[in-house]
């Protein structure tokens, strides 16, 4: 099988070629309520996770969002 390499907040980890964003979330238990993922400093809306294929050095943020104003 092959694999790519991406960042999850700056940690280097192997993930199987063709996965989702929705999958990695997933495979790395990464907490998603409350939370917006970017891809390369873009947002990806939580609706187009499943269709969001990762590709080789993509670096995926997460952000937790917190209450205040």
């Amino acid at each position: 099988m092959d694999t790519i390499t991406i960042h999850v907040n700056h940690t280097s980890h192997q993930i199987p070629f063709g996965a989702n964003l929705e999958q990695v979330i997933s495979q790395f238990e990464l907490p998603h309520q409350g939370c917006v993922f970017a891809i390369n400093n873009q947002v990806v809306p939580r609706s187009v996770w499943a269709s969001t294929l990762l590709c080789e050095g993509d670096e995926i943020s997460l952000f937790q969002a917190i209450a205040g104003g």
